[in-house]
Parts: structure tokens; C-alpha cells; sequence
């Protein structure tokens, strides 16, 4: 059994498709893990661990052999947490407008109405604006619930630099704000 990812990839890549099960076994409980902190429901990790070994194979050419195949195959599980996070946000808050607007009074403050339903779409912009590495830990804060030290751990990453981001993606959200209130 050879321990090296990069050489089960090589493998792989040769057509040797019974190696990819090795990588998957060697790595599927820290996916798993992501996918239970970022889902909460043992049922939605499972799903994402699977998606995440799907796509990682699909696109297994691209894995350079520069860095770790382990760090390659995290920035896959990222950039579908984030993708997932913006679908499920981007209906939350489609589901939050019909709702506001179907339980508005017509003979109430229309102007109201659309004011609030304005704002939350800024809001949202601001959000779909962040760059992927905050609108993920914003998510997982603020949505979530997650602690730092939870976040930290589940990225990999030291907790001040969970801080660090949580605190610059304020202020992006804030100046972005800021930018629409001046409009």
C-alpha cells in the first residue's frame, strides 16, 4: 500500500481507478467532519462527503502535486460549502421578501414594506459580495452559530485568524452598506 497521495493520484490518473477508494478512505472523515459542522445533520454530511469525493475525482487532473492532495481536496470541500451556503442563503432570503410582502397590510405601510424588503436585499448583496474565504466563516458564525474555536477547528486555522476574518468581513459588510445608503 503506498502511502503517498500523490503517487495514488498519479495512479489514478493512469487509470487506475481502485487507487481513488485508498484516497477517499484516507480522507473521508475529516470531509465528513466539515459536512457535519457546516450541515448539522449526519444525513446532509454524509451527502456532502459524497459530492465532495465526486467533484475531487472529476477534476483530479487538476490536483498539480504541488501542495497536499489533503489541502487540494479541502479548497474542494470549501468552494461547495460556500456554493451550498450562497443557494441557501440566496432562497432565505427569497422566501423572507414573499413572506414580508404576503403578510403586508395593502391598506398598511407600503412604503415600509418595500423599504424592509430593499434592505434585506442589500444585505444579501453585501453578503454574496464578501470573498469566499469570509463568507464562509460568516455563515458558519453568524448562521450557524459556530464558536471561533469551533471554526478554527474545522478549518483548520488559528482561532485569531477566524477573528481576524469574522472582524474585516464586518467592516467589508458595514463599507458596502455604507456605499448602497449614499445611493
Amino acid at each position: 500500500m503506498e502511502n503517498d497521495d500523490a503517487a495514488l493520484v498519479r495512479r489514478v490518473l493512469a487509470g487506475e481507478t481502485e487507487a481513488y477508494r485508498t484516497l477517499v478512505k484516507r480522507h473521508q472523515e475529516r470531509i465528513f467532519y466539515v459536512g457535519l459542522k457546516f450541515f448539522r445533520r449526519f444525513e446532509d454530511a454524509e451527502d456532502f462527503a459524497q459530492e465532495v469525493f465526486l467533484r475531487a475525482f472529476e477534476r483530479l487532473a487538476s490536483f498539480a502535486g504541488q501542495g497536499s492532495f489533503a489541502g487540494w481536496l479541502y479548497r474542494v470541500a470549501f468552494n461547495l460549502a460556500v456554493n451550498s451556503y450562497r443557494r441557501a442563503r440566496s432562497k432565505l432570503v427569497d422566501e423572507l421578501r414573499q413572506e414580508a410582502l404576503a403578510d403586508a397590510d395593502p391598506a398598511s405601510d407600503v412604503e415600509g414594506s418595500v423599504v424592509s424588503a430593499e434592505s434585506a436585499g442589500r444585505i444579501n448583496e453585501a453578503l454574496e459580495r464578501l470573498p469566499n474565504r469570509y463568507a464562509l466563516i460568516v455563515k458558519m458564525h453568524f448562521f450557524d452559530g459556530l464558536s471561533y474555536p469551533e471554526i478554527a477547528d474545522i478549518l483548520d486555522m488559528p482561532v485569531n485568524t477566524v477573528k481576524s476574518h469574522v472582524f474585516r468581513a464586518k467592516g467589508l459588510i458595514r463599507s458596502l452598506l455604507a456605499e448602497y445608503m449614499e445611493d
